[in-house]
């Protein structure tokens, strides 16, 4: 099972809100990351750890990685909205079953 992604770019959008200096990113005046270009991330292949989110894994132990998935993509549905962005980038949560 992998972690569905839409590329909506909303988390890159918000990386600035997030605190994502602390990590090292780098934030344009607006907030989001200067790595965003367009809806996708310039440095893709190379992008940090916090950026990645099997390695930002914050699974508790007894959960399942489904059920990790599902909690990150409904994160995502919120920053969707917070973003403005179409709801049609949220990710179906029925498709992790």
């Amino acid at each position: 099972m992998e972690f569905l992604c839409s590329a909506c770019g909303a988390c890159c959008r918000a990386a600035g809100k997030m605190d994502g200096a602390k990590y090292g990113l780098p934030i344009k005046e607006d907030g989001s990351c200067a790595n965003l270009i367009g809806n996708f991330c310039s440095i893709y292949n190379e992008r940090p750890s916090i950026c990645r989110v099997e390695e930002m894994n914050h699974r508790r132990e007894s959960q399942s990685r489904k059920d990790y998935y599902i909690d990150v993509t409904e994160a995502c549905h919120i920053l969707i909205d917070a973003e403005g962005l179409d709801s049609s980038y949220k990710i179906d949560i029925k498709k992790y079953n």
